[in-house]
């Protein structure tokens, strides 16, 4: 699958699913990747994923995540391509839950906003959030090119959502 047949996917999300909260819908996500943790990250993997977080039950917030307050390096090499993923979701989940009180009110958000912790932040919904991180492989990477087979690029796919208009 190339990068812009999965934003053609994604892009006919709204059709399929309710969109919900992002902190939500990340709870939910990451609870539903442990599951996923023996497959192969295929294209197909990663939507059927995404989609399911739509109607999954979320996870209770731990509170030991507010001590998350940086962004994952994707090429450290002591984190697995499925850990990196999940310490994105959780990265992203700490930060939302911080935002909550706070930048989340803002009612210009949509014109980006930088968290506590230094982090742009453009996208706070689960749908425009994959929208953009889809695009935003799209023109990184090529619209022709092919999806590795690899849990990094959900990972990707998420941390460019959350900054990518």
């Amino acid at each position: 699958m190339t990068y812009n047949d999965f934003y053609n996917h994604i892009e006919r999300l709204p059709e399929e699913v309710a969109n919900r909260d992002l902190e939500t819908y990340l709870l939910a996500l990451y609870g539903l990747m442990a599951s996923y943790k023996n497959d192969t990250c295929t294209p197909n993997v990663c939507l059927e994923l995404l989609v399911k977080a739509f109607a999954a039950a979320p996870i209770p917030y731990e509170e030991e995540w507010a001590t998350i307050v940086t962004m994952p390096e994707a090429e450290d090499e002591h984190l697995s391509a499925f850990d990196y993923t999940q310490a994105v979701i959780l990265f992203q989940i700490a930060e939302l839950h911080r935002m909550k009180d706070k930048e989340l009110h803002n009612e210009m958000r949509s014109f980006g906003i930088t968290s506590e912790m230094g982090y742009d932040w453009y996208n706070f919904n689960p749908l425009d959030l994959l929208e953009c991180g889809a695009r935003g492989l799209c023109d990184y990477i090529g619209e022709d090119e092919t999806i590795p087979n690899d849990w990094r690029f959900l990972g990707h796919l998420l941390d460019l959502g959350r900054y990518y208009e």
